[in-house]
């Protein structure tokens, strides 16, 4: 997996961990894939799904890291991610539950096709990295979204705790990120509005390094 592939799949990764209680009630793909498109994910765009072949690499990176989701809620002992196209849901395992022992065979099955990269590549063009490239800039938005008023980057910048965001990196700004989640989750007795804000604080600023710095 390239750098960008994989900085795009942890931040889709966070967000979806962010949506805990709606796997709880159970949500469909089209609605979460609905939902990402929105404030404070804006991970998705229209336009770019309207192409059926990104459209088909969306649906593979999501459930991609679904199923990364599922191996680190069983690890946390936290619950079963159930994945499927008309219905995601969550089951929380109960306090003398434990982990799973094994899991259908069916779902392990689905697990390793989309976990295994090659397979998204396999079904597209024969230029992999060409399209895998294509894929990762418009999904980060690099020319689907408009720029960032000097009042919403500044807003961004006080809420990630950053004084000019002109001084950081990718990298820099990940890890400010995950210093603030971590104090701030709802976890750790933050809340889940705060958690939000920083999300779509650091999708603002990190699209923004992106267009205008690399």
């Amino acid at each position: 997996m390239s750098h960008a592939s994989s900085e795009f799949a942890a931040l889709l990764e966070d967000s979806l961990s962010s949506l805990q209680p709606l796997f709880i009630d159970s949500i469909s793909e089209f609605d979460l894939i609905t939902l990402l498109k929105k404030t404070p994910y804006c991970l998705f765009d229209d336009a770019a799904l309207n192409d059926p072949l990104m459209l088909f690499q969306t649906h593979f990176v999501l459930f991609h890291c679904l199923y990364q989701l599922r191996k680190k809620w069983r690890s946390e002992g936290v619950g079963e991610l159930d994945i499927g196209l008309t219905r995601i849901s969550l089951k929380m395992y109960e306090e003398h539950q434990g982990k799973p022992e094994c899991t259908l065979q069916q779902q392990d099955s689905l697990a390793d096709y989309y976990l295994d990269w090659s397979n998204l590549s396999a079904t597209g063009a024969d230029d992999v990295e060409a399209l895998l490239d294509s894929f990762w800039q418009k999904m980060e938005g690099a020319d689907l979204s408009p720029d960032l008023c000097e009042k919403s980057k500044k807003e961004a910048c006080e809420r990630l705790e950053i004084e000019n965001i002109n001084t950081h990196d990718l990298k820099s700004l990940k890890s400010q990120y995950r210093k603030l989640q971590h104090q701030y989750h709802p976890d750790k007795g933050g809340s889940n509005e705060h958690s939000q804000a920083l999300l779509q604080a650091y999708t603002q600023l990190r699209k923004y390094l992106i267009r205008h710095r690399f």
